[in-house]
């Protein structure tokens, strides 16, 4: 026997040092961030801190459900939290299992037949539920989980917390469902709650794989597509309304916005314009109250003001782009048509229409006017510079015929009179910036309607030479539509943007008189998204009936507040609350008095005026900041 002798190394203290250990006590951890100071714990809640805490178990489950059938839960007007714990079964011994248990059934059954005793109903339901479902295990069409479901709850104070519970319960029954409170096991049944996915309370049903699919994943009634940007909040589950104006769901790109004055409809506008710029999308908006100046200059965008005495200018005359794609469609004669249709606006009698004659005179008159300028329909000529509205002042002035120099009298007007500027010189404005915005706050009353009209067809023009996405944003509609060419042009351009990459939003307060022409019915009916915010009730009906809101809805749209309404898309809608950043804020806020203090804030940093806190008093006593 041979004894060997080493040297023992000394053992090396496992674990940290009690230094390192109080080094540990002392930092910050993510348990100290978001566990509560205290938890006490009752018989059926919980406090922590401020915030009672209750867990109810789901024990019993409808016999038959649909998919789905737990989204009024997901759905339900206050926030609760859901916990969903799932384990496979092994299959093997779930065959077995219900194996003997159909033997056992099966002996019951003959037991009964031989005392002369009627079939127990239930006991036949469940041998027929066992056997089918063995024989679905032996095929693989199915497997066995054991299924945990626990809501947990949360309120301000014990009184809320009841009243929350009863909600729940009710909605519950309603579903066929059981519960019960976890009682004298709150603590446990947090803990079962909890993002860690530990399920300590182990209160189990026997699912299978059929019945599991209808309760995971969750649906809901949201509208939420893959790509797109925040436009809301729901309000009845809180969820993102998150949508993508281009998404293949939609039949197109178009929208309209009804909403009284003063409820928010500029103020989600330019939300919405704001988020999509991050997606590459474009915008174009005609902006009637110089609200958009503020967002135009943050982006960096291209801000247009037209007016009388504006130097840009949009020229009527310039001839669209040409279209590989339509090798038979004639330029030339498009753009004839188009200044008929603003020459209607332009001098048309108000409450009539040019006659026939009156609109054959224009067009013989357009083509003379083009012909002077070198441009005939042959396609080679259609580079030169087109004429402007005197050329056709002049060519009817000259021309012997009572109609044309009648119609000459009346176009003097918009080219020597005050209302020539906007007119009166070659197109100057190039659309070269992610978010451009005209400007026709300046422009008289009579000149609006034309200065839409031409803006609008001045980008018609331009979203056919490059094709990407882009949305075009008409405020105060109405003022277009209410001329029949005028609206005539809006519903054609809302039937044919989709195929240029173009929607058109549309933003009108007018609701009962837009929906009254056909043109403002065409433009409703070509419109995959919708908004309704707050209605007068003076003029609620029309739009109940365009819309088919129920009796619900339609107090939902009296009754809302700034920032709330109904929003439509894919044939479902929900209530929504537009909801902003701070910095967001500042961009889209028209409210006087935030931007008086604004403007007074600025002011007393410019100046260094030390008596701001005063004139800051006295504004706000005179009901100015």
């Amino acid at each position: 026997m041979t004894t060997r002798l080493s040297r023992s190394r000394p053992q090396r203290p496992s674990g940290p040092s009690p230094d390192q250990q109080r080094f540990a006590r002392g930092t910050r951890t993510v348990a100290d961030l978001v566990a509560p100071a205290a938890v006490e714990v009752a018989r059926d809640h919980l406090r922590l801190d401020s915030q009672f805490v209750r867990t109810l178990v789901v024990t019993g489950y409808p016999r038959s459900v649909s998919p789905g059938w737990l989204g009024p839960l997901v759905d339900f007007e206050e926030p609760i939290e859901l916990s969903l714990h799932l384990y496979p079964l092994e299959t093997a011994q779930m065959v077995s299992t219900l194996s003997h248990k159909l033997v056992q059934l099966h002996s019951s059954r003959l037991l009964a037949a031989r005392g002369g005793r009627l079939p127990d109903p239930e006991r036949e339901v469940a041998y027929e539920d066992a056997e089918r479902l063995r024989d679905a295990l032996q095929r693989g069409e199915e497997k066995i989980f054991s299924v945990a479901l626990y809501i947990l709850l949360r309120a301000g104070s014990l009184g809320a917390l009841d009243a929350l519970t009863r909600k729940v319960e009710l909605t519950l029954g309603s579903m066929l469902a059981h519960t019960r409170t976890a009682i004298l096991e709150q603590d446990t049944a947090f803990q079962s709650c909890l993002p860690q996915g530990q399920d300590r309370l182990l209160l189990y049903r026997n699912l299978d794989t059929s019945s599991v699919a209808t309760m995971f994943p969750f649906s809901s009634s949201s509208l939420t597509m893959e790509r797109g940007v925040l436009y809301g909040i729901a309000t009845h589950n809180h969820s993102p309304v998150i949508v993508d104006p281009f998404d293949e769901s939609l039949e197109n790109a178009n929208m309209v916005v009804f909403a009284t004055s003063g409820v928010g409809k500029s103020y989600f506008t330019k939300l919405m314009a704001l988020r999509n710029l991050l997606l590459g999308v474009d915008f174009l908006v005609i902006d009637p109250e110089d609200e958009y100046r503020g967002l135009c200059q943050a982006v960096e965008g291209q801000y247009i003001r037209l007016a009388s005495t504006s130097s840009q200018h949009l020229n009527p005359f310039d001839l669209p782009p040409s279209d590989e794609d339509e090798e038979a469609r004639d330029p030339l004669a498009e753009r004839v048509a188009g200044l008929l249709s603003l020459l209607e606006i332009m001098l048309a009698e108000p409450g009539r229409r040019l006659t026939s004659q009156e609109r054959a005179v224009l067009d013989r008159a357009l083509y003379s006017t083009y012909a002077a300028a070198g441009i005939t329909p042959d396609a080679g000529t259609h580079h030169h510079p087109p004429p402007l509205l005197r050329d056709l002042h002049g060519v009817l002035t000259n021309t012997r015929d009572e109609v044309a120099r009648d119609l000459s009298v009346r176009l003097q007007r918009y080219v020597e009179g005050s209302l020539a500027g906007l007119f009166s010189a070659p197109t100057n404005v190039a659309l070269d910036r992610r978010l451009v915005v005209f400007n026709i706050q300046a422009l008289e009353p009579e000149l609006r309607p034309l200065g839409i009209h031409l803006i609008t067809t001045f980008v018609w023009n331009q979203v056919r030479r490059a094709r990407r996405p882009r949305l075009l944003i008409i405020d105060e509609a109405w003022s277009l539509v209410q001329y029949p060419e005028g609206g005539a042009f809006l519903a054609g351009m809302a039937r044919r943007s989709r195929k240029y990459y173009l929607g058109l939003v549309t933003i009108t307060q007018d609701v009962a008189d837009f929906l009254e022409v056909d043109h403002g019915r065409t433009v409703l009916a070509n419109a995959a998204l919708k908004l309704l915010m707050k209605q007068d009730s003076a003029i609620i009906d029309p739009v109940v009936q365009a819309f088919g809101l129920s009796v619900e809805e339609r107090q939902f749209l009296l009754a809302a507040g700034k920032g709330e309404g109904l929003f439509f898309a894919r044939g479902s809608h929900v209530a929504l609350k537009v909801e902003a950043s701070p910095a967001e804020h500042r961009l889209a806020t028209t409210a006087p008095r935030e931007l008086a203090q604004r403007r007074l804030a600025s002011e007393d940093r410019a100046a260094g005026d030390v008596s701001a806190p005063v004139r800051r008093r006295l504004g706000q006593e005179d009901g100015v900041a």
